[in-house]
């Protein structure tokens, strides 16, 4: 709630003049009973048109200037509510950009969705909601009470007795449910994420005809999800019908003694209504109270599930005098010094990578090759410090890749990842991620560097073709070289290749890498084709995380018999 305390503060005047107003529509309507209660007792009593007629006036002008006291507080509610939520996402939007992959492994992107989304929606309603009813249900509950108390001392034991069980009753609602919000919330961040691997995943599961596992898997997330919410409903359901009981019972015991009170002289006629319609006063009060109640538990639990994002440290991030790269002198333009890595942070586990040392020179191209899981992409995910080394160091420069930061490093090294991505919009709007301000002459020859520019050429609106959300309207061999492309924009010191020319065939990979050759620019290809790296100046052969192998190609083939068994299996 502290949390919530902090966004609230930017609208503080909403805040304050929302349930000011609010207060003050309450108060008049605590005035209605009264009124008819008067009317009742000396107008129609005594037959007195003119005194009715004057005092329904006033009924109605109270109720006309209560609308637009009820108007004005809406208005400050909704703008509040809104803008907490349009600065909460965005905050959480930030935080989010910030993380690394750890924090995002951590997470997971279903669930960062649903807290971006639904959690924030959820307090969006709660502070509206809470800005409306928070001051008006218990000023409602303590005037009814008050006034009824003026009206006749002896009817209010009615009262004191119906408040204090129907808050009780709120209170075991309150504990009962609690947990059961949290858990559910965790139960759809199963189901979202279930929901996203199938459809991201539709082509492969309809290739292996799992269709119906796929439903059964989800089916069963969706029922798990389903019980506990079916739960809480069940204890939920209780809830109106016990508060109407208590009240109704209360309402009847007002009846039998307001007649008895009238019988006997003590009570008019006019001030047994006017109790009766406290009743239904505190009788609404109580359901509201309940209704928010239920709405600040269900909030409780999405405001903690955005504060573990919030209060999230990113493992990764600039020290506070971070080194900028623009005038560092170095000889070797990337070292590793027995550098080991673990996915997990328990460090007792086996790490992925173990001991790694090896040295990058400017302008030498650099292969690295292995089989499924020897930890090829886990060095380029270090070398660009998407993670950090558990041991050891990385020198990038001739500095510690943690000095420097992360703007001048990632401005220094591009790298073009396994899995190519492409954002809806034209093909200029992606080309220019790494610069925004590259010329079309720019784009051009990285397009033609990339073997790309053969097939954009022929595009009717060639950069500004509209590339469709992921790339859905090119193949996998175009997405891959126009993704080099935007790799080469503003020609980078480092340029690492994860795999990328996978969907190439070898002609056009032999081409791509000899355009890549004619750049000023220090090359490290990753690539489980050993063609594609022999003539690299130096090759890196790794097996589960330990170099097996450094040298050229025709040492490797003498030495390394690994690299030899690669190069023979393929080349046969």
């Amino acid at each position: 709630m502290k949390m919530l305390w902090g966004y609230l503060k930017k609208y503080k005047w909403y805040v304050i003049f929302g349930p000011f107003f609010k207060l003050l529509e309450s108060l008049l309507e605590l005035c209605n009973p009264l009124i008819v209660a008067e009317i009742i007792d000396v107008g129609v009593k005594n037959s007195d048109i003119d005194y009715i007629i004057r005092y329904g006036l006033i009924i109605l002008a109270i109720n006309i200037i209560s609308f637009g006291f009820s108007l004005i507080s809406q208005k400050c509610a909704s703008l509040a509510s809104t803008g907490v939520s349009t600065s909460m996402r965005a905050g959480l939007y930030k935080k989010i950009t910030e993380f690394s992959h750890a924090e995002l492994d951590n997470f997971g992107t279903a669930s960062l969705v649903n807290r971006i989304i639904n959690d924030v929606n959820q307090v969006e309603n709660a502070v509206g909601v809470s800005l409306r009813l928070l001051i008006r249900v218990p000023f409602l509950l303590i005037g009814a009470f008050v006034i009824s108390l003026v009206i006749n001392p002896k009817m209010s034991i009615v009262f004191l007795i119906l408040i204090p069980i129907v808050c009780l009753i709120l209170w075991i609602y309150t504990k009962k449910t609690s947990p059961h919000f949290v858990i559910m919330r965790e139960k759809l961040d199963t189901v979202s994420k279930i929901t996203r691997e199938n459809l991201e995943g539709t082509r492969v599961i309809r290739a292996f005809n799992k269709q119906e596992d796929e439903k059964k898997r989800f089916e069963l997330s969706s029922e798990d999800y389903t019980k506990t919410s079916i739960r809480i409903s069940k204890i939920s359901s209780l809830l109106s019908p016990m508060v109407f009981l208590i009240v109704d019972i209360a309402t009847i015991a007002i009846l039998i003694l307001g007649g008895w009170q009238i019988n006997i002289g003590g009570m008019e006629q006019g001030e047994v209504l006017a109790l009766i319609d406290y009743v239904s006063i505190i009788t609404i009060s109580l359901l509201l109270m309940s209704q928010l109640i239920v709405m600040i538990v269900r909030t409780n639990a999405s405001l903690h599930r955005i504060n573990e994002v919030m209060v999230t440290t990113p493992s990764i991030q600039d020290k506070p005098n971070a080194i900028k790269t623009d005038k560092l002198k170095y000889k070797a333009l990337m070292e590793f010094k027995n550098v080991s890595f673990n996915y997990s942070s328990d460090l007792t586990n086996e790490s992925f990578i173990k001991n790694l040392s090896f040295s990058i020179y400017p302008n030498q191209t650099i292969g690295i090759i292995g089989g499924t899981g020897s930890g090829k992409t886990t060095i380029a995910n270090l070398m660009t410090r998407f993670y950090d080394a558990t041991q050891g160091e990385i020198l990038f420069k001739g500095k510690n890749i943690k000095n420097i930061s992360l703007e001048s490093l990632r401005r220094d090294i591009s790298i073009v990842q396994q899995r190519s991505t492409l954002f809806s919009g034209s093909l200029r709007e992606n080309l220019s991620l790494r610069d925004p301000n590259a010329s079309d002459e720019e784009m051009i020859e990285a397009l033609k560097i990339s073997q790309a520019y053969s097939f954009v050429s022929t595009w009717k609106n060639g950069l500004d073709y509209q590339i469709m959300a992921g790339g859905k309207n090119v193949s996998g061999g175009q997405m891959q070289r126009l993704t080099i492309a935007r790799a080469l924009i503003n020609k980078p010191d480092l340029l690492i290749l994860d795999d990328s020319s996978s969907a190439l065939d070898f002609l056009t990979d032999s081409n791509l890498r000899k355009a890549l050759k004619t750049l000023d620019t220090t090359l490290v290809i990753i690539s489980q084709r050993a063609t594609s790296i022999q003539s690299a100046d130096l090759i890196i052969v790794l097996d589960n995380g330990n170099v097996v192998g450094m040298g050229k190609h025709k040492d490797l083939i003498k030495d390394c018999n690994i690299y030899k068994e690669i190069y023979e299996s393929q080349a046969k």
